[in-house]
């Protein structure tokens, strides 16, 4: 792993956990104040994490699949 790839992945965590934090924080200061603004940071929230998983889950699948094609080239 580069340092590049390390410091792409970190600035990736970072941006997902601090979405989720704002969306949860939003939406439980919502509770309070009956504001819809809540209702946006939750909305906000799952869409953070529905596309972090979404790339997450594609950069998996295109690792593995290099992994499968420097194995069949060694073979």
């Amino acid at each position: 792993m580069t340092v590049h790839d390390l410091m792409r992945e970190l600035a990736e965590k970072a941006s997902h956990a601090t979405t989720v934090t704002a969306g949860a924080i939003g939406s439980v200061y919502s509770l309070f104040i009956q504001n819809p603004i809540g209702f946006i940071c939750a909305l906000v929230a799952i869409a953070s994490f529905v596309v972090n998983w979404y790339y997450s889950y594609q950069r998996h699948k295109m690792a593995r699949e290099q992994q499968g094609q420097r194995n069949a080239g060694k073979g």
